[in-house]
């Protein structure tokens, strides 16, 4: 036997289990007895390689799936650590506005900031339902609240598009939608989606598929700032839900890809043919039959437009005013999102008729003295002629415009007429239509070229006023084919109209368009009351048993002010009559005798009736405020005069008469009824004695002897430009302030009460002669003429004890123990103060020699 450690011979073999050679080439390998192993092949170098490579690339595999459990199993974690509950969607409430009803339960406004209308499941119609089920997710009744095969799709789709601007594909089923408007936000990564998709499952497997798309239909935003079904039928068709087509219905399911992009009103093709896609897919469904989906893509997009939402028009005013009372009382959040009723004392007839009448005031005022400044624009275009409708398309309507004007474009104009064109969309269909219209010279007299912001002379040729390529507001003429030329004007105005018996008001303007400037001159505007203060004055004269036929001293008033001026006004007509009677001097509004008057009674008394009528919270105490030279609001006068009319009771103004809540509950309820005082004794015999809470500021004798005077204003006197035309009983009194610059009248019935408000928002003249009679008096009797079309002539009562007789020619109240001519001169005029004397009085009825240096710089004028 060799040597095992010597070498090797060629013929000797590698054990392959122990490594020692054999001698034997034959001999079997130990320990595998009776089996000899095949050789080893060589392999080549490329071999290697790709054994090397799937191997690793197996290792590799194993490692990425254990890394990839752990990161997403982390990932999911985290994710589902953060997740909201979908417990909140159970108990779904939505933020409701809250709505606004007048009288009759006619629509004034929405608070909101989201318009939505809320619709449970059963009133939601199948086919509103079917057209968002068609369009966004058409397994939705069978899907676990996410659609694998449509998220498949989508990735292959986004991954094509990497790379470009294009937004993702969606893949969102309806739930997944529910999921990222309530519970998530809108960013778009893969965590959100990750999520989305986690809650969707979710909440699947805990509401059923009614609770689902109950909440996606109510919530869903479908632009023109109408969220869920309800408010966008409402908006784009004027409808309720139940009275959509299959076509509107597929309008709203076209909405939700992109509300903006398919706006019927703004992009009308693009919104026809996504519309129609809708259609398409209903049909594909089996939601219609094949003539159904035929019909409906042969119905026009918007055969009506929704546009103007209040039911109730121009009540913008009396909206906001209401809001403002709301978010007082229950906050805002309540106010916009709590889904309130609140019913109002809008009386939506007194509303247009007080809307017209103050701009047909204003007009008549401003085409007097305004002179021309109604240019919207001008474009220059050499083909005017053949494009002026795109050139008009191009010019934005101005706010403000009333209901039969149109914007126009001035096409050409010759020495006395011109041409101009406009359209109109106020057909059956709504499509846009064009007219041809000319205006004549003789019809725009008025329209006075400014001549440095003054009007000048009237025009003598057309050119001086239109010119081709100006852009202008016209209404329909009196002949066919004939157009006015009209102009906004630059004048405010306001109204309020109370039932004074409740204090609820009936009607409120507070400017010439609430879409032009929602300033409420009615309620916000401080202004100078001037003489439609002096009832009160009078009344305080009454309440100290001065009669009203008592004379009273119309002769120059001086009086020195705290600053060491001299105060020194003057009369509108600047004499003096001497002593006249009391009556007479509120009829004629005489300032001086109203300032002797106010002497003789007292500032501190005059100040109490100022303050408890709530004209003003406290009166400045100075002879100018007897006359009106202080600030105040129409609220507050219009609120004074109610008790006037209620014989001195205290009046409370409101415009609300309930708030409830969206169960009915009752938040709110106005305490303006009155109460029965003999209803619980059942006695038939005797009539009901209806009776209304007040205060008394007054006792009712002298409220009437001053009522009485007030009849005589609008009789013989200031006023009388109000009641023309009008057989009820009316007691009133103008104001017209220094210079002109304000101009009043509030007057009233029995049951009516309107006041009435005319000037410029920064104070300016009116124009010499522009009084409260002469300005306010007509849009008062416009306006009247219909609050008491159908109203009995009842006359104001006489109040026990009291008595009407008559006295220099006119008739006026007395109180027991009163008679006509039972006060003499020295009677009253011995009791008053001595008056620095400028001029010597005239002898009763004849005018005076005229003060020097009168001073008319504080008070009312007429």
């Amino acid at each position: 036997m060799s040597d095992p450690t010597g070498p090797i011979s060629a013929g000797e073999r590698l054990s392959p289990n122990r490594g020692e050679p054999s001698r034997n080439p034959k001999a079997k390998p130990p320990g595998r007895p009776g089996k000899q192993r095949p050789p080893r092949k060589h392999r080549s170098f490329l071999g290697f390689l790709a054994g090397f490579f799937v191997t690793g690339l197996y290792r590799f595999g194993l490692i990425a799936i254990v890394l990839a459990v752990l990161v997403g199993g982390g990932g999911f974690y985290v994710l589902n650590a953060d997740l909201p509950s979908v417990d909140s969607l159970k108990d779904y409430r939505p933020p409701l506005e809250s709505r606004v009803y007048a009288s009759n339960f006619q629509l004034v406004s929405e608070l909101a900031d989201q318009h939505r209308i809320y619709v449970p499941y059963d009133r939601i119609p199948p086919v509103v339902a079917q057209a968002f089920i068609s369009a966004e997710d058409r397994n939705f009744w069978i899907d676990p609240g996410i659609d694998p095969v449509a998220i498949i799709r989508a990735g292959f789709t986004d991954m094509m598009r990497m790379g470009s601007d294009r937004r993702p594909l969606g893949a969102s089923t309806i739930t997944q939608q529910v999921v990222k408007n309530m519970l998530l936000n809108n960013r778009i990564n893969f965590a959100r989606k990750i999520k989305e998709a986690i809650l969707a499952v979710r909440i699947s497997g805990v509401m059923s598929k009614q609770q689902i798309l109950t909440i996606y239909l109510n919530e869903i935003y479908l632009g023109s700032n109408s969220y869920g079904v309800a408010a966008a039928a409402q908006a784009y068709f004027d409808k309720p839900l139940d009275q959509l087509t299959i076509a509107q219905a597929a309008s709203l399911g076209a909405l939700p890809k992109a509300p903006s992009s398919y706006d019927p009103f703004r992009h009308p093709q693009q919104a026809l043919d996504r519309r129609n896609w809708v259609i398409g897919r209903m049909l594909a469904d089996g939601a219609i039959t094949a003539d159904q989906a035929k019909t409906a893509m042969a119905e026009p997009l918007l055969p009506r437009a929704g546009g103007e939402k209040l039911t109730v028009q121009h009540a913008g005013y009396f909206a906001d005013a209401v809001q403002q009372q709301v978010v007082d009382r229950f906050g805002a959040d309540m106010a916009s999102q709590g889904g309130l009723i609140i019913r109002t004392s809008l009386e939506p007839k007194l509303q247009a008729a007080a809307e017209n009448a103050v701009r047909d005031g204003l007009q008549r005022y401003d085409q007097r003295f305004g002179g021309w400044h109604g240019l919207v624009g001008h474009v220059d275009d050499p083909t005017l002629e053949q494009n002026w409708q795109a050139d008009l398309g191009k010019q934005p309507t101005p706010p403000g415009m009333r209901e039969n004007w149109h914007l126009a474009v001035v096409l050409s104009v010759t020495t006395t007429s011109a041409k101009l064109g406009y359209t109109d969309n106020s057909g059956a269909t709504g499509a846009s239509t064009a007219h041809l219209g000319d205006i004549a010279l003789a019809d725009i007299r008025w329209a006075r070229p400014l001549v440095n912001g003054t009007p000048g002379a009237p025009p003598h040729t057309m050119g001086q006023v239109l010119n081709p390529g100006d852009f202008v507001m016209v209404s329909p003429g009196s002949k066919p084919d004939s157009l006015m030329l009209e102009q906004i004007p630059n004048v405010q105005g306001a109204l309020i109209c109370m039932d004074p018996r409740t204090g609820r008001v009936l009607a409120m303007v507070g400017g010439w368009s609430h879409d032009l400037s929602p300033y409420n001159r009615a309620t916000q505007a401080q202004r100078q009351p001037g003489s439609s203060v002096k009832p009160f004055v009078y009344l305080t004269a009454m309440e100290q048993n001065i009669q009203p036929d008592a004379p009273v001293l119309d002769a120059p008033f001086v009086q020195q002010m705290p600053d060491g001026t001299t105060y020194r006004p003057g009369n509108f007509e600047d004499n003096f009559q001497g002593p006249v009677p009391i009556y007479h001097a509120l009829e004629l509004s005489m300032n001086l005798a109203t300032l002797n008057l106010a002497r003789t009674v007292g500032l501190d008394n005059i100040a109490k009736n100022f303050e408890s009528f709530g004209i003003i919270n406290q009166m400045p105490p100075y002879y100018p405020s007897a006359i009106g030279a202080i600030d105040t609001t129409l609220w507050k006068m219009v609120t004074g005069y109610a008790a006037l009319d209620e014989y001195g009771r205290q009046v409370t103004p409101t415009l609300i008469d309930s708030v409830t809540d969206p169960d009915g509950k009752i938040l709110y309820q106005a305490d303006t009824g009155p109460a029965c005082d003999n209803c619980a004794a059942g006695n038939p015999a005797q009539p009901p004695q209806l009776t209304y809470s007040g205060q008394q500021l007054a006792d009712p004798d002298s409220v009437f002897q001053d009522i009485t005077m007030m009849k005589g204003v609008v009789l013989r006197g200031t006023g009388t430009p109000a009641v023309v035309g009008i057989k009820q009983p009316v007691a009133g009194k103008t104001g017209t302030t220094n210079d002109f610059n304000d101009t009043w009248f509030i007057g009233f019935t029995p049951g009516v009460l309107t006041g009435c408000w005319v000037g410029y928002d920064k104070p300016q003249s009116l124009g010499n002669d522009q009084t409260g009679g002469a300005v306010c008096g007509p849009i008062w009797n416009e306006f009247m003429k219909t609050a008491l079309d159908g109203q009995p002539d009842t006359d104001f009562v006489v109040p026990p004890g009291d008595s009407l007789q008559q006295t220099g020619g006119v008739t006026e109240a007395f109180k027991t123990g009163q008679s006509p001519g039972a006060q003499t001169n020295d009677n009253l005029l011995a009791g008053s103060p001595a008056a620095t004397p400028v001029a010597a009085p005239a002898q009763p009825g004849q005018p005076a020699a005229p003060a020097p240096s009168v001073d008319k710089q504080l008070g009312g004028l007429y």
